[in-house]
């Protein structure tokens, strides 16, 4: 016998084994279509209305200019600023926050710098006031029943340059200098 009659011959008993013999190859399937629905994602929105924040310092309601004042330990810095908050999901809660780059060192590679921006980033907290918000810090946004939260917010950021019990404790930062130019409040879903 020819070679190729021999693997034509193996080839179609191969086939025959792999289909189950002599049987056929049949599969039952049915689908039916079946009333789904539509499917709206929510959003979630924090935006800057303007006009400008306004900075006071240690408790006192005068607006300062930040590029003329000195910071020294034991100043505490305010930014009060109104945004607008659009939340919407039914189940939606989203929590207010300073953003992680809201204070940088102005040279990276300056000591007194980062000294300073180390200080005043472990002392920055935000506070919020608004009909949808609650909490103590951190400061929530719940969208309600009605799914919806479309309000202004009051947000104050408080920057607290500490002052050491221990003389010397700040020295690092003297002359160190940050940019506040990346403060951002953020609004993040739980």
């Amino acid at each position: 016998m020819n070679k190729l009659v021999k693997g034509a011959i193996a080839g179609a008993a191969g086939i025959a084994l792999l289909l189950g013999g002599a049987g056929t190859f049949a599969l039952w399937n049915s689908s039916a279509s079946v009333a789904g629905g539509t499917i709206v994602a929510g959003n979630l929105v924090v935006a800057d209305p303007g006009p400008a924040g306004v900075w006071t310092v240690n408790g006192g309601t005068t607006p300062v200019t930040l590029s003329s004042y000195r910071v020294v330990p034991g100043d505490v810095l305010k930014f009060t600023k109104t945004v607008n908050v659009t939340a919407s999901g039914d189940s939606l809660v989203a929590t207010l926050g300073l953003g992680t780059a809201s204070i940088t060192p102005t040279a990276a590679g300056n000591a007194a710098d980062v000294a300073l921006a180390n200080y005043l980033n472990a002392n920055a907290v935000l506070a919020a006031s608004g009909a949808s918000i609650t909490g103590t810090g951190p400061y929530t946004v719940t969208a309600g029943a009605s799914g919806i939260v479309a309000q202004p917010v009051v947000v104050t950021a408080t920057i607290t340059f500490p002052k050491s019990v221990t003389a010397g404790a700040e020295n690092a930062a003297k002359s160190g200098s940050v940019s506040l130019a990346g403060l951002t409040v953020t609004l993040t879903q739980n």
